[in-house]
Formats: structure tokens, C-alpha cells, sequence
């Protein structure tokens, strides 16, 4: 990735490019893909750019990260990818590989550069079959210019606008990193791990364990107490603790303990209060708790070599995937503690009521996915079908609700227009959401016909126009009771509603990241309008 002197040039987050002329362009808040096809001859190339997300990995990490997940997800790579010289540009940490792929009959060269930096990284993946586009790649390439890594951080944050309370923060929230060999940048198999265990109740488990391939024995912390939460400010107010040394198992395996070394002097109790943020960053659904703290802490260390002002970043985890096990015989009295027991108030209740209830009443929620081709369908592959998935929810001031899930997929054999709608009654006590449906139903419905000359919007305008019902079934009502949050998501412009589940359920199906279901607030005048079927 480097400057180059092309003109008219485009900006998507923080990567400047030059599309090659003719080629097609497609964009979401996920990334951008740009396309060619040569019909008589199938060559075909595909370029892809992502959007920036969070890290706290290296470069290398993150390069084999997104080899997998766009590159190896896509199409079948048999071998490892030859790996270029890292290069370095505006703070950013280029790593770049190639490797052979099929696709099918179709065989390519596929290409990755991963940059790191300013705690994010995004990706560029190229796809050809053919020498045909050879030049027209290369010249992509050398379009390509990132912004400066210490400014782009901000960009890609979605803060909850001063919403912080503490049903946001109840859970497990993580900060786990590999130890490398600062040689060659190559993982060790040691490892640092962070972990923050927030309850209800208003008490706290702190645990952390250093296994290094370069350290001899292994270090363990631990740490109970409380923390209150006042505005964007959390203070955590320790009540016992400890540090201590252990040698490794003698089988050499990082998740045993050998025995008891000594007790770590370097620890001690330490209240602290941060100021408190969530943030999440396009491309990833993942929320991330941010502590700022003036200097470095206790429990939460150096940021690196940084002085002075530190921020600290930890990931939501299931509590019940914790990567810490604990030293032999070791209890820490939270073993048989329920996170949500019991949920704390602020130290200022009069801040926090309108976040959690009255952002719900009165308002629309929407969430919609667009169906998409699988690698299956060659240089169509990424591209919009014109399938769609829609759920809404409405919740009305007066305690009633109504909820419809309608969808339709244009790759099916014979498509068919899903509709399943339910309305009931509904109730907020704190952070948590009573579902009560009293009535509903699930139908399909016949659609016109669709073929591949019709452009994606066109199909999606097809497949939502229901013409004849085709069958009627009974709809289980399904009572459920969720924790929620309200929170203002800047990278969608929007409040979402996020229902927390970890279990199917009939209205949302399979809960998404972070055991979550989520929701954005939406206008009538924008929603799509289903009210011909409540009358």
C-alpha cells in the first residue's frame, strides 16, 4: 500500500483507492467490493476492501486471521500463503501474501494485505483466474493509501452517548494476548490473559495469568471487591487479593500448574476510578469495554510502553468460556455466583431510569440482513441476491406490542414470501424486557418469478410483493424475559435495542455475537409497513 500519483480517487474509511475504470462497485458499512467479468472468455477479478476494526493482536496474528475468514472461507486453498517483506506506512504494519485457490472448475491467485495499526486493522483481498487483469490489479494496488494510524482510531468507534450504566456492563469482559518472538514476530504458544467478571450484585472478580515461553514460572492474580458506577465513571474498590508465582507443569502444558513459588510483592489492593466507555467498530459486532485511567494500574498494567494517560480494552465473553483455570485447590468464592443475581443501582439513579425504559416505548425497532451469494457461484460470489431478512418490533406506550418476521430467498428452487407476526403485551422492570404474546400467526405466501438478468433490487422488490397464501400455520407463543440495553450505535446513526438471549427463540432464532439479539430504532415514515396485518 503505498501513495500513488492516479487521480480521482475514492475514500472508504481509512483507505484511499482508485477503482479501475469499468469495473463494478459494490458497498456496505462492511467493506467494499469491486468486480470485473469477461464473458466470453470467464475471467473474472475481484477486489475487496474491509472496514477498520479493533485489534489488540499483531500484524502477523491478524494477517492469518483474515487469510481465513476471507480467503479460506471463500474459495479451497491447499497450500500455505508466500508471505512478502512487512512493510511500514503512516503507522501501519503491512503484511501481504499470496496462494494459489479453486473455486469449483475454476482455478486463481488470490492475494491479502493485512495492515495493523493504532490499535486496528483492515484488509485488502484480491481474486483473479485470470493474466487478463494483471495490470489493472497491479495498478489497484499501487493506488492504494492508508491514512495515518494515530487518526483513525475515533473514526471507527460507536459510542453509547453517555448511556453507561451498570446492566451495560454485567458479564465477563476480556483482554487476552499472545506472547511472540520479537525476532521474527512468530506466536511462542505463552500467552497474557485479562479477565473482569462484573456482577449483578455489585461485586466484582478480577483474575489474570501470564504463561511465557521466556518467563520461568507462571503469574496469577487475583482480586474481589465492589464498583459503583457514577455518570461515565466506575470505581472499583478492592477488598482481598493476591499475586503469586507458580512453576510450570512438567508436561509443559500451558493450562497446568506446577507448585507454589512464592507470593508476588509487586501486587498490591489498589481502588481506582476510571472513566468508562463502550465502544464497537464496523466489521466486527463485538462490544468492547474501554477504562481510561490517568496512569497505569494494578490490576490492568502498562498499555505498551505508553506513560501517562492509559486506555485499557476488554471484549465481552460468555462467563462460561473463561481461558483462566485456576492454581490447584484455589477458590475463589464466586464459583457458584450467578452474574445477573442481583443488579446494582448507580450512585445516580436519577441518570440512569429514562436510559433503560423510556427509550423503548413508542418506537419502532428494525433489523434487516441482505442475502448474499456463496463462493459457490464463482465471480457472483459476495454479491446481493435479493433475498432479505426483516425483523421489527413495535412497542406501543400502552404495555402492548407487535412483532413480525418477514423474509424470502432468491436462491431458492421455488421462492416463497415468509410471514410470521405475533402481538401481545409487554413489560420493563430495570434492564429487563417481559415478552406476553397473546396472538399470532405464520404464513408463506406465493411470489412472481425471478431470473438471473434482474438486478438485486429488482428481485428483493419481487420476492416482497406477496400475491396468493400458500399455507397458514399455528404460531407457538413463546413468553420470554430478556436483559436488554438501549444504546446509540454511531457507525449505524442509530439507538440499538439489544436483547440478550442464549438460547433460540421463536421470534429472533439463534442469538447472535455476544449471546444478543439487536435492533435499530427506526421512524414510520421509514419502517417497512405492516399494519394491513393487525387490523
Amino acid at each position: 500500500m503505498c501513495v500513488s500519483g492516479y487521480t480521482q480517487k475514492k475514500i472508504f474509511d481509512v483507505l484511499s483507492y482508485t477503482p479501475p475504470k469499468g469495473w463494478q462497485q459494490q458497498q456496505n458499512e462492511g467493506g467494499v467490493q469491486l468486480s470485473v467479468t469477461d464473458k466470453e472468455t470467464g475471467g473474472y477479478a475481484i477486489a475487496l476492501i474491509t472496514k477498520a476494526t479493533a485489534t489488540d493482536a499483531t500484524p502477523y496474528e491478524n494477517f492469518n486471521t483474515d487469510w481465513d475468514k476471507l480467503v479460506k472461507a471463500s474459495v479451497e486453498v491447499s497450500t500455505k500463503p508466500a508471505l512478502q517483506d512487512p512493510v511500514k506506512e503512516n503507522g501501519w504494519d503491512i503484511i501481504s501474501g499470496t496462494a494459489n485457490y479453486t473455486d469449483g472448475e475454476q482455478k486463481g491467485l488470490a492475494t491479502l494485505l493485512t495492515a495493523t495499526g493504532g490499535g486496528q486493522m483492515v484488509s485488502v483481498v484480491l481474486m483473479t483466474n485470470s493474466n487478463q487483469y494483471q495490470n489493472e490489479l497491479l495498478a489497484f494496488i499501487n493506488s492504494l493509501n492508508l491514512a495515518k494510524a494515530s487518526a483513525t482510531v475515533a473514526n471507527n468507534k460507536t459510542l453509547p452517548a453517555n448511556n453507561t450504566n451498570s446492566a451495560s456492563i454485567v458479564g465477563m469482559w476480556v483482554f487476552y494476548n499472545t506472547e511472540t518472538n520479537g525476532t521474527y514476530n512468530q506466536l511462542t504458544g505463552g500467552y497474557m490473559r485479562r479477565e473482569y467478571a462484573f456482577y449483578g450484585d455489585g461485586t466484582y472478580l478480577f483474575r489474570a495469568k501470564d504463561w511465557m515461553v521466556y518467563v520461568k514460572d507462571i503469574l496469577f492474580v487475583y482480586e474481589t471487591g465492589t464498583y459503583s458506577i457514577n455518570g461515565n465513571q466506575i470505581t472499583l474498590s478492592p477488598k482481598k487479593g493476591k499475586g503469586e508465582w507458580w512453576s510450570k507443569a512438567a508436561s509443559g502444558r500451558t493450562t497446568g500448574w506446577g507448585k507454589l513459588v512464592r507470593a508476588s510483592t509487586d501486587f498490591k489492593l489498589e481502588k481506582t476510578t476510571y472513566t468508562l466507555d463502550f465502544a464497537s467498530y464496523i466489521g466486527n459486532d463485538e462490544i468492547t469495554l474501554l477504562l481510561r485511567s490517568p496512569k497505569a494500574t494494578q490490576r490492568d498494567g502498562n498499555n505498551g510502553d505508553k506513560t501517562g494517560l492509559q486506555e485499557y480494552r476488554y471484549k465481552s465473553r460468555d462467563i462460561n468460556n473463561s481461558l483462566i483455570d485456576n492454581p490447584p485447590g484455589f477458590i475463589t468464592g464466586f464459583e457458584n455466583k450467578t452474574i445477573n443475581a442481583a443488579t446494582v443501582q448507580p450512585s445516580n439513579p436519577a441518570t440512569t431510569n429514562a436510559k433503560i425504559n423510556s427509550p423503548i416505548a413508542g418506537k419502532i425497532w428494525e433489523a434487516q440482513s441482505q442475502e448474499k451469494h456463496g463462493a459457490a457461484y464463482g465471480n457472483r460470489s459476495g454479491f446481493h441476491t435479493g433475498g432479505f431478512w426483516l425483523y421489527q418490533y413495535q412497542f406501543n406506550k400502552d404495555g402492548t406490542y407487535r412483532f413480525v418476521y418477514n423474509a424470502a430467498s432468491a436462491v431458492a428452487n421455488n421462492p416463497v414470501n415468509v410471514l410470521q407476526y405475533e402481538t401481545g403485551t409487554y413489560a420493563v422492570n430495570g434492564n429487563q424486557l417481559s415478552i406476553t404474546p397473546l396472538k399470532g400467526t405464520n404464513e408463506e405466501w406465493s411470489v412472481g418469478k425471478i431470473n438471473n438478468g434482474m438486478s438485486a433490487e429488482y428481485i428483493r422488490k419481487v420476492l416482497e410483493t406477496r400475491i396468493k397464501r400458500l399455507k397458514t400455520t399455528t404460531r407457538k407463543l413463546e413468553k420470554t424475559t430478556y436483559l436488554f440495553t438501549v444504546e446509540y450505535w454511531q457507525g449505524n446513526n442509530a439507538n440499538a435495542l439489544c436483547l440478550k438471549h442464549t438460547k433460540n427463540t421463536v421470534r429472533e432464532g439463534s442469538p447472535g455475537q455476544n449471546d444478543q439479539s439487536c435492533f435499530f430504532e427506526t421512524t414510520a415514515a421509514k419502517a417497512e409497513t405492516y399494519n394491513g396485518l393487525f387490523k
